[in-house]
């Protein structure tokens, strides 16, 4: 499959396992994308778009122009064999390499790209200009430690030799000579200037295939025979093109990085906290409106609310943690983000939220757990009281959202199963850092909840768990894979008053 087709490009995004579906939507609705289809850690589709909007997406990963796709490769049992049918079927025809090249030449932003690949850098290091006997100006060298991503061989101590080796590969098939530059590149009518692209090859194995061979091992040969073809010279450090390769059991996918960051990196946020795309997620599930009061109960550094904020800017958000020092880096974010005007924080109880009877239209909250907060007996005793005083303050008909662990996720489901809306029925597998937590000073989950001043007994405890599930009707749970943690996402909907 080409890496373009019809009237758009294509292109695939990486995506959290499990948050695809709503990937998948949101490609739909913010590019009017086609061919949209569905893969377990992918959602591939076809799209007319300018770079501005193809970064607009908040719950993808990584975004790649496609080289191409091919279904499950059968594979010999010798291994020098699978090795070169890899290879052929991973590079192909070098006309769809330079189309797909000129297509992300177009896509590419040079005036800020070329800060990173100017002379004088961000951190301060100036890299060497030399000069070789005709005074040509050879390509310079980062004053930088190797980098640690897998690229041909992917083993640090490995990497000057690798590099070494694809050199004198490629000048057996182009001369070194001075690289072009960004613009000269974009502005060319001549394909043969895209030659002296500067690339290097990131490859992932996993399945049958990552059994008989390793990613260093099919990234090496891959690059190196790419380099020979396009005649384009390896760079490992700082290459001004990266080639993405998967190899698996359901499929075989090639692309290009259309930019340099992840788009999960959000340059308005300060001090990360739960990972962006999962705090995406819980917004984008919480069906906010124009003119909704959104509250965060245990807000700690205020992820949640600043991606709502950003991606629905005409609601009114309201923050509220018991920990002083969560609350200092939430209002650090929410400043740096210039949201100050939609975003107001305050300290307080989720037991004891300072707010009236349903006067919320969406509440939203990440219930701490991980390495950082201890998950005890206690706060399964309390439960109870926190899910009551946020029904409290919810309007009738509005939404609730929760991040749970597995463990409370489970007991809550032993009150009463709730009955599913068939709309909701879904799996989310979001990919996260095994710690999930705000990062920052340890916290305990007593800094939110006073535990130890509450004495709840088995029948308070009872009578609190029918009042909150007679008002709640489930709308989804959804399962979310947190690295090594396995979590869940329970959206429900208000029907009655507490």
């Amino acid at each position: 499959m080409s890496g373009t087709c019809g009237l758009g490009s294509r292109y695939f995004c990486t995506a959290s396992r499990g948050l695809e579906q709503l990937l998948r939507e949101e490609v739909r609705r913010k590019l009017s994308a086609s061919e949209v289809e569905q893969v377990a850690g992918k959602v591939f589709f076809t799209a007319d778009a300018d770079l501005k909007k193809l970064k607009s997406l908040k719950c993808a990963e990584r975004l790649f122009l496609l080289v191409k796709k091919l279904p499950p490769i059968q594979m010999p049992r010798h291994k020098g064999k699978g090795v070169c049918l890899l290879k052929n079927c991973v590079i192909g025809e070098s006309s769809k390499w330079l189309d797909v090249v000129a297509k992300w030449q177009t896509l590419q932003d040079f005036s800020k790209e070329q800060g990173c690949t100017s002379d004088s850098i961000e951190t301060g290091i100036k890299r060497p200009r030399l000069q070789d006997d005709s005074g040509m100006r050879k390509r310079p060298k980062l004053e930088l430690g190797e980098p640690t991503t897998t690229i041909y061989d992917g083993s640090p101590t490995r990497q000057h030799d690798l590099h070494s080796v694809i050199q004198e590969s490629c000048q057996s098939k182009a001369p070194m000579q001075a690289p072009p530059s960004p613009d000269e590149l974009l502005n060319s009518k001549d394909r043969d200037a895209a030659s002296c692209m500067h690339f290097r090859v990131s490859c992932r194995c996993s399945g049958r295939i990552a059994r008989m061979f390793t990613s260093q091992e099919l990234g090496r040969t891959i690059g190196i025979a790419l380099g020979r073809q396009m005649g384009w010279k390896a760079e490992l450090r700082n290459p001004m093109l990266e080639v993405y390769v998967h190899l698996s059991d359901i499929h075989c996918v090639v692309g290009i990085p259309v930019a340099r960051l992840p788009l999960a990196s959000r340059n308005y946020i300060k001090n990360a906290g739960l990972r962006s795309t999962v705090a995406w997620a819980m917004a984008y599930l919480g069906d906010i409106k124009a003119g909704s009061l959104v509250l965060d109960p245990m807000c700690g550094l205020g992820t949640i609310l600043l991606e709502a904020a950003k991606e629905w800017p005409n609601a009114y958000y309201h923050g509220i943690d018991n920990t002083f020092s969560q609350l200092q880096m939430a209002s650090a974010n929410v400043c740096f983000a210039k949201l100050s005007n939609s975003i107001d924080l305050t300290r307080a109880s989720v037991t004891e939220l300072p707010l009236l009877n349903e006067s919320i239209d969406v509440v939203i909250c990440d219930i701490p757990f991980g390495k950082k907060f201890k998950i005890s007996q206690d706060m399964k005793t309390v439960m109870p009281k926190i899910l009551k005083e946020m029904v409290r303050v919810l309007q009738v008909n509005g939404t609730l959202v929760l991040l749970l662990s597995q463990e409370l996720s489970l007991d809550i489901q032993q009150w009463q199963k709730p009955k599913s809306h068939p709309s909701g029925k879904g799996k989310l597998n979001a990919q996260q850092n095994t710690d999930t937590t705000p990062v920052g000073p340890s916290t305990h989950l007593a800094e939110n909840v006073d535990v130890e001043h509450m004495s709840v007994t088995e029948n308070e405890q009872s009578e609190v768990k029918r009042e909150v599930l007679a008002s709640l009707v489930s709308t989804g749970i959804f399962q979310v894979s947190l690295g090594v943690t396995e979590a869940s996402i329970h959206r429900y909907k208000k029907i009655s008053i507490t």
